[in-house]
């Protein structure tokens, strides 16, 4: 289900717990966490439907982000979609972090991103990225990027349609990404799709 949480570069360590929906073999959502020279990008990606050929269309857009996981996030979704102009096509939400911890995110479709903050007294302690709708492969929306600083210890959540909205409740900040990913894919799994949860937490980067 799970796999040990992950450290890459020294900016960040994650986890990442994923299960297909009941009856499948093989599941149409995929991850990327790759490391480019002046950062970090971050991905959760849902092919449209389920079975093969949702997981062939996750798999093509996440070749995609790993060959150019340099580029911005609005330059990833639009290569992401001509690559998957022939396939089912896939919603995604993406975030690219640089070195001094600035974070570009971009979400189209309905897999989620939660941004919650290490240090209480930050406000908001909690930021949830607004979705764009549209399919990627198929119909896109105005692409615009959000950008947010990321400061040491602040988390990040990302589910697809498989993991049931409120799951916020149950990502307790004290513990290690990969045990809070385990415990939201226990817990919220809806059963009737293919559900992942990549979370990431920031370690700091040069400025820190």
């Amino acid at each position: 289900m799970g796999i040990k949480t992950r450290k890459v570069s020294p900016g960040i360590e994650w986890g990442i717990a994923a299960r297909p929906s009941p009856g499948k073999v093989v599941s149409g959502d995929a991850y990327v966490v790759k490391a480019f020279a002046n950062g970090e990008l971050l991905a959760a990606v849902d092919g449209l439907g389920q079975g093969n050929q949702a997981a062939t269309a996750a798999r093509t857009a996440v070749s995609l982000l790993k060959k150019y996981a340099a580029d911005s996030v609005v330059s990833l979704i639009k290569r992401c979609h001509r690559g998957l102009m022939m396939s089912r096509g896939a919603v995604m939400t993406l975030a690219s972090v640089d070195l001094h911890g600035n974070m570009s995110w971009l979400g189209i479709g309905n897999v989620q991103g939660i941004l919650l903050r290490g240090d209480p007294a930050v406000i908001p302690a909690t930021e949830r990225l607004r979705l764009h709708g549209g399919l990627v492969g198929y119909q896109l929306p105005k692409l615009e990027a959000r950008k947010v600083a990321l400061q040491q210890g602040d988390l990040l959540v990302f589910a697809t349609d498989g993991i049931s909205e409120d799951f916020q409740a149950d990502v307790d900040r004290e513990h290690s990404p990969q045990r809070i990913a385990d415990r939201v894919l226990d817990r919220h799994f809806k059963g009737n799709d293919d559900g992942l949860v990549l979370v990431v937490r920031y370690l700091g980067g040069e400025h820190e």
